[in-house]
C-alpha cells in the first residue's frame, strides 16, 4: 500500500458483463484533446496514460495504471480489473500525465465502474467513470485512446507507470496467445507493480496515436500478460461510455 491523495466521491459501480469468446473486430477511433490548435491531429498515448490511486477497505491504498479511451460521455479510463474492481475498492482517482507527484492535469475523481465479471488473468479488464468537475471532460482535456475489439494478436506496444519508477515506461514486442486465453509478449522487464491496467496498443505511430486492444495484467511466467478486449469488454465498455 502506498499514500494516496484525498479524492474521490462514492459509486454506484455498474453491472459486471461475463466473459464472452469471439466476434467481429470493432475499432473505434482516437480523439485529439479539444482546446487543440489544429496542429495536433490526434492525441498521444503519453498525454492520456496515467496514475490510478484507489482503497480496499481494510486492506489500504493501491496504485495502478489507467489510459483515456474514446467514449460517449467523454470521461472513460480503461484499466485492469484486478485494481480493486470486485473487492470493493472504492475511492478511486485518475491523474492523466502523471509523472514523479506531477499531475499537470489534476486528479479526476470517479462515478462509476464496470469490469468483466468470471474467468482469470484472460478477463482482466475494468473500465471507470470519471467525474466532471466544473463540467469539465477528460477526454475533451488530454484526448483518447482508439480502441479495437476483438483484435488478433499482432505487434504491440504496453506503457504503465510502476511504483519503483513513478513514471510511464514502455516495452514492445510481438504479441501471441497464452495458455489461459490471455495475450502474451516476451522480453518485456520492469513494468513491475503499478503498472497494472496499463495500455497494450497496437498500431503505435511516431506522434504517439495507437489502439488500445486490452489492458496489462500483470506477468506470466517470464512474460508480460495482458487480457485482450473481447466481447465481454466490448459490453461494459459500451455500458461505461453511455453512463
Amino acid at each position: 500500500p502506498m499514500p494516496a491523495p484525498d479524492a474521490g466521491s462514492e459509486t454506484r459501480p455498474l453491472t459486471g458483463a461475463a466473459a464472452g469468446q469471439g466476434g467481429e473486430p470493432v475499432h473505434v477511433p482516437a480523439t485529439r484533446p479539444q482546446a487543440s490548435s489544429g496542429v495536433e491531429t490526434r492525441a498521444s498515448v503519453w498525454g492520456t496514460v496515467g496514475r490510478l490511486y484507489f482503497t480496499i477497505p481494510g486492506k489500504g491504498d493501491y496504485i495502478c495504471s489507467g489510459n483515456v479511451v474514446t467514449s460517449n460521455n467523454r470521461s472513460v479510463v480503461a484499466t485492469a480489473r484486478h485494481c480493486g474492481f470486485g473487492e470493493g475498492g472504492t475511492n478511486y482517482r485518475f491523474a492523466p500525465n502523471y509523472n514523479k507527484g506531477n499531475a499537470p492535469y489534476g486528479w479526476w475523481g470517479w462515478r462509476s465502474a464496470g469490469w468483466v465479471t468470471g474467468g482469470g488473468q484472460e478477463n482482466d479488464n475494468a473500465f471507470l467513470v470519471l467525474d466532471t468537475p466544473d463540467g469539465r471532460h477528460v477526454q475533451d482535456v488530454v484526448g483518447s485512446t482508439g480502441l479495437g475489439f476483438n483484435w488478433s494478436s499482432n505487434y504491440a506496444h504496453i506503457i504503465g507507470l510502476p511504483a519503483d519508477k513513478d513514471y510511464a515506461v514502455w516495452c514492445e514486442g510481438q504479441g501471441y496467445a497464452g495458455p489461459g486465453g490471455q495475450r502474451l509478449m516476451d522480453n518485456c522487464n520492469g513494468l513491475s507493480g503499478g503498472a497494472s491496467g496499463g495500455a497494450w496498443i497496437e498500431n503505435y505511430q511516431s506522434d504517439g496515436n495507437a489502439i488500445q486492444t486490452g489492458a496489462y495484467s500483470g506477468s506470466y511466467g517470464a512474460a508480460a500478460a495482458t487480457s485482450a478486449y473481447g466481447n465481454a469488454a466490448y459490453d461494459v465498455w459500451n455500458g461505461a461510455q453511455n453512463a
